[in-house]
């Protein structure tokens, strides 16, 4: 059973050589070029699921590789989200090549071979997130891989704020402010990757972007809703129901399984509030439209990596 963490348990990393033991539990697997006297500094605070990461290192042609062979029997895929506080980085991900100065982030998968060149004296934010839980929230995470975000206007900057205070503070969030962080952070992170996506596109791509966040706003205002169907979205935003799955289709998903993944995330959210068993599991199951316990179950865990039960037996032992 995986853990889940349920508050704020910062740890202090020392590295004075290369320890890819060490590198794999902060990160995972990597090769790094690093000189014999190197030195690095690793602070990792463990919020719900995530893992948010202040690195610093003072050390000479610094280079990170993460490679095929390193995916090998790797059962858990994660994004990160790198943000530079002093120094820059040079990223190569995906055919893309992307230089990194303070004030930016770019996002990362570990499913994919990716170089990191770092300047000699470097200050970073990581935030490590289990994959399926940032596309519970970006609906197109992968188009922006690689890519330089601006986290200096709007909820960008709320995100990368909310980062360095956590890390900088010193003290521990309760349960329910790590949760409450948590929640807040991957939303923010999602609408920066969405805007982001927008700007960037030509005109007639940019109206479909809106038309799609037109039904994403409609779904959350519905999710709730038993009936709750293409043609019911698409009534409602005005357009055909085969046009709405059109759109729905070039992100690589339908409006269906955008509804699934949205209700099994608000599942989540709702079991992390509580303390009980399957009487619980049916009654939140049942309030976001599964009629089979069963298969909400298999659901669940297939979409987030442990099942409803875990997670209220992770929230018992911490509140006994």
């Amino acid at each position: 059973m995986n853990k889940i963490v349920t508050e704020v348990r910062a740890s202090m990393f020392h590295m004075r050589a290369y320890n890819p033991e060490m590198i794999k539990s902060v990160f995972n697997r990597i090769d790094v070029s690093w000189p014999k006297d190197a030195r690095a500094d690793f602070m990792v605070s463990s919020i719900g699921e995530l893992s948010l990461i202040r690195s610093t290192h003072s050390t000479r042609n610094s280079i990170s590789r993460r490679l095929e062979r390193h995916m090998v029997d790797e059962d858990n895929s994660y994004y990160f989200a790198c943000l530079p506080l002093k120094g820059g980085m040079n990223i190569k991900h995906l055919g893309r090549d992307c230089t990194l100065k303070s004030g930016a982030l770019t996002l990362l998968t570990s499913t994919e071979e990716y170089e990191i060149a770092m300047s000699d004296i470097m200050d970073a934010i990581w935030l490590r997130i289990p994959a399926k839980l940032l596309q519970s929230h970006a609906i197109s995470v992968d188009e922006i891989l690689g890519r330089p975000l601006d986290v200096q206007h709007g909820l960008g900057l709320v995100a990368k704020q909310m980062m360095y205070e956590v890390l900088t503070d010193g003290k521990q969030l309760s349960a329910r402010g790590a949760k409450v962080f948590s929640q807040s952070l991957l939303s923010f992170l999602g609408e920066v990757i969405d805007s982001s996506l927008c700007d960037d596109m030509p005109a007639a791509s940019r109206g479909r972007r809106k038309i799609l966040a037109r039904a994403r706003d409609f779904i959350e205002e519905h999710i709730y809703d038993d009936e709750v169907n293409p043609q019911l979205i698409a009534n409602g935003i005005g357009i055909s129901s085969r046009y709405l799955s059109e759109i729905f289709a070039a992100e690589g998903t339908s409006p269906m399984r955008w509804v699934r993944r949205r209700r099994l995330e608000m599942c989540r959210m709702e079991l992390e509030k509580q303390i009980g068993g399957q009487q619980l599991i049916c009654e939140i199951a049942y309030s976001m439209g599964f009629s089979n316990v069963s298969s909400f179950n298999r659901a669940f865990k297939a979409h987030f990596g442990h099942s409803p039960r875990d997670l209220l037996a992770q929230n018992s032992e911490k509140f006994n």
